[in-house]
């Protein structure tokens, strides 16, 4: 570590197949799926899907023509939908790269951005996932620039362009996962303008459509060939057992990583279903704002809580929070026997020791739930 204890450089951690995640809820329902029925009585608040349904114009064209969408091939490689996407964002067909959720549009990126050994630098904490790709996969050098906890995890541009003056590679996920605030446009455009050319950006924003308008880097990617911007359709969409998500970036770029994408990557209902999405703005913005009142109601209660020790703000569909005794694992395993599954954060920052938990926002009624098992299980 630097003087100030800003970040850490870390390499040769220990292998994983796999990154950490959340999900454990299935396990009660079922994975192989004999009895969906049970999900109704489980509470999925460690992973971060929508409380809400589609938009019902997509939930009814999909169910009215299903047999059919089911047994028809896609079009090879969205046509349609890149068209669609493309009118809604305000950007060129050719800046946009459709895949089968943000995951996959990471592994068919990275090693064409970066090297073993190249440098990349990461937010802490963040989601997970960024972290074992390019350290268990890549073998690159991985910095952590350490967002300041004191300040409620809030990124500040000119520290973070410090971090990466010899960097190939910055990677931000805006708004953060787990901890739900981040930078909006303007504040992005002066990291841009603080970083070196030579350094590529990544900027994973699946949760941005929760946060008030202007938080999108999508507007500087004509302006910036440095800047990537990676598009989840999943959570905010309510789409996430569909697998929708696209890359906004400099055509040359775009056009050099498009014959690695392969046809029918996105299949037929999650191509139809995310038309209908897009065009429902109505709908959506509804929903945006509803889940903001749930989240200041939730946010609110689990304030009060003996044994929540701070509530972090957020600008999302979740909310990160400390605890105490008897420890997030602990307090999570007992949620969990009441059929509500949260989020242990450890595996998301080095600095998260048995201390932070995070809870997806729900429906007034869950969120309910989610407080009455948490205040048992600290009690």
């Amino acid at each position: 570590m630097e003087p100030g204890g800003l970040w850490c450089e870390t390499r040769d951690m220990v292998q994983q197949t796999h990154a950490v995640h959340g999900g454990d809820f299935f396990k009660a329902i079922g994975e192989e799926f004999e009895d969906l029925g049970r999900s109704a009585s489980v509470v999925s608040a460690d992973v971060l899907d929508a409380w809400y349904d589609p938009s019902p114009n997509a939930v009814g064209k999909v169910a009215q023509w299903l047999p059919w969408l089911m047994r028809t091939s896609p079009p090879t490689h969205g046509e349609g939908l890149r068209r669609v996407l493309a009118r809604t964002r305000g950007l060129p067909e050719e800046a946009l790269l459709l895949g089968s959720g943000t995951s996959s549009l990471m592994y068919a990126a990275f090693p064409r951005l970066v090297r073993a050994d190249d440098l990349v630098v990461l937010l802490d904490p963040m989601y997970g996932e960024y972290a074992h790709l390019f350290e268990n996969v890549l073998g690159c050098r991985v910095r952590r620039h350490r967002l300041p906890s004191e300040e409620g995890f809030r990124p500040h541009p000119e520290r973070i362009a410090e971090d990466c003056r010899d960097a190939a590679l910055l990677v931000l996920v805006n708004p953060n996962s787990p901890t739900g605030n981040g930078m909006d446009t303007e504040a992005l455009a002066e990291l841009l303008r603080r970083l070196s050319p030579r350094c590529r950006v990544w900027v994973d924003e699946t949760y941005v459509d929760f946060a008030p308008d202007g938080w999108s880097g999508e507007p500087l990617v004509p302006h910036d060939p440095r800047l990537i911007v990676c598009k989840s359709m999943s959570k905010f969409y309510a789409l996430s057992g569909l697998r929708i998500g696209y890359l906004a970036a400099d055509p040359d770029w775009i056009r050099a990583l498009e014959p690695m994408s392969p046809p029918w990557s996105v299949g037929l209902i999650a191509q139809v279903a995310a038309v209908e999405a897009l065009k429902d703005r109505a709908y959506y913005r509804a929903m945006r704002d509803r889940t903001a009142e749930l989240r200041a109601d939730l946010a609110a209660s689990l304030s009060t809580l003996p044994g929540v020790r701070k509530v972090y703000p957020s600008v999302t569909n979740f909310l990160l929070f400390r605890v105490g005794e008897p420890g997030a694992a602990e307090v999570a395993r007992r949620c969990s026997e009441r059929g509500v599954f949260l989020r242990n954060c450890d595996s998301l920052s080095p600095r998260f020791r048995d201390d932070h938990l995070r809870t997806a926002v729900k429906d007034a009624e869950t969120n309910l739930r989610i407080l009455d098992a948490l205040a048992a299980a600290l009690a």
